[in-house]
């Protein structure tokens, strides 16, 4: 079973390592969808948890090196849709919109950071928006107090 695991373990730190590497050759030119690298990320998730459904149903005898396999590729997809289900259900975010949020902008030369309560919300570069997290935060306006450094 230990065999399967490896093996297992190896496709997954080749599909994310090259995740990575996408990430740091390419980057992620264009801010508002996927990268190459998220691309990258999610058909290796669906990879294996095809190759699960493959192994699983498609074999006749389950060798020790199958449910290694099997159950590394089980546990994998659940962590992925977990992940998945955890950044869609984010327990952190509120539908009541916070009365008592401190907005902080901070100009360089060529860089325009916004804070909400010490988080950042919005980094802009140049004209390149960088981080935008101003959609998603819910802020009742008329009560925020604007700190400009």
């Amino acid at each position: 079973m230990g065999k399967g695991i490896v093996i297992s373990l190896i496709f997954y730190i080749v599909g994310l390592g090259l995740a990575g590497l996408s990430y740091v050759t390419v980057g992620h030119e264009y801010i508002h969808g996927p990268g190459l690298h998220h691309l990258i990320i999610v058909l290796t998730f669906i990879s294996g948890f095809l190759w699960m459904i493959v192994a699983a149903t498609l074999t006749r005898q389950w060798s020790a090196t199958l449910k290694g396999i099997v159950y590394t590729n089980l546990a994998m997809s659940v962590g992925f849709g977990l992940f998945i289900l955890y950044l869609f259900l984010d327990v952190r975010r509120s539908d009541e919109p916070t009365s008592e949020a401190i907005i902080e902008v901070v100009e360089t030369d060529s860089t325009t950071t916004m804070y909400r309560d010490g988080t950042i919300i919005y980094v802009k570069e140049k004209d390149s928006v960088l981080l935008n997290f101003i959609d998603s935060t819910r802020i009742d306006w008329d009560k925020v107090e604007f700190i400009k450094k």
